[in-house]
C-alpha cells in the first residue's frame, strides 16, 4: 500500500509538471509572436520604443489616449479608456537613416511573411510609399501590425491585445458605403 501511495504521488507531481510546462509553452507562443519584431531594434539607425500593459491603463484612466512619440495616437476622450482596455501593449519601430530603411523594409516584411499573418491592407503610392497592414489572430487574442514606408522614414507598429483592426477596417468600410449612397 505505500508503494502504490509513492507510485501515485509521483504521479501527480509529474502531472502537474507537464501541466505547467504545456501553460508555459502556450504562453511563450503567444509572445514569440510580437517578440520576434525586436530583433528589427537591432538594425542601426532604429528607434524602439514599447508601451506595456500598465503604462496603457494610466493613459485610458487619464483620458488623454495614448501617444507614443510622433506616430501613435490613440484613444483618447469620453471613450478612450474603453478602447484602450483592448491593448495589453503597443510596441513602435522607427527607422529614419536614409542608408537603413531599405533593409529595415525588408527585414520587416521577411517577419510578415509567416501564413499567420493575413494581410488587410496593401497600398502603394507612386511617389514609393507604403502602407501595409497584418492581422494574426488567436481566439481572442490579436497581433495586429502597421508597416507604413514613406520617402527618409519607415515605420512598423505592433499592437497586442484583443483589439481586432479588421474588425475597425470592416466598420470604416460600412461607413463609407453608407455614405456615398
Amino acid at each position: 500500500m505505500n508503494h502504490f501511495s509513492m507510485t501515485f504521488s509521483s504521479l501527480q507531481t509529474m502531472k502537474k509538471l507537464a501541466v505547467c510546462a504545456v501553460l508555459a509553452f502556450l504562453c511563450a507562443g503567444a509572445n514569440a509572436q510580437s517578440n520576434t519584431f525586436d530583433e528589427l531594434a537591432k538594425i542601426k539607425g532604429v528607434e524602439y520604443q514599447h508601451v506595456d500593459k500598465n503604462m496603457i491603463n494610466l493613459a485610458a484612466k487619464q483620458g488623454n489616449g495614448l501617444h507614443v512619440g510622433e506616430v501613435v495616437n490613440l484613444g483618447g476622450g469620453d471613450d478612450g479608456g474603453k478602447f484602450l482596455d483592448q491593448f495589453d501593449d503597443v510596441k513602435v519601430f522607427t527607422c529614419e537613416k536614409e542608408g537603413n530603411i531599405k533593409k529595415f523594409q525588408k527585414a520587416a516584411l521577411k517577419l510578415l511573411k509567416g501564413k499567420e499573418w493575413e494581410p488587410l491592407v496593401d497600398t502603394k503610392g507612386d511617389d514609393g510609399e507604403m502602407v501595409k497592414i497584418y492581422l494574426s489572430k488567436k481566439d481572442e487574442q490579436s497581433t495586429n501590425v502597421v508597416l507604413a514606408v514613406e520617402e527618409g522614414e519607415a515605420t512598423l507598429v505592433v499592437i497586442n491585445g484583443t483589439f481586432d483592426i479588421s474588425k475597425m477596417l470592416h466598420q470604416g468600410m460600412k461607413m463609407n458605403v453608407g455614405v456615398n449612397n
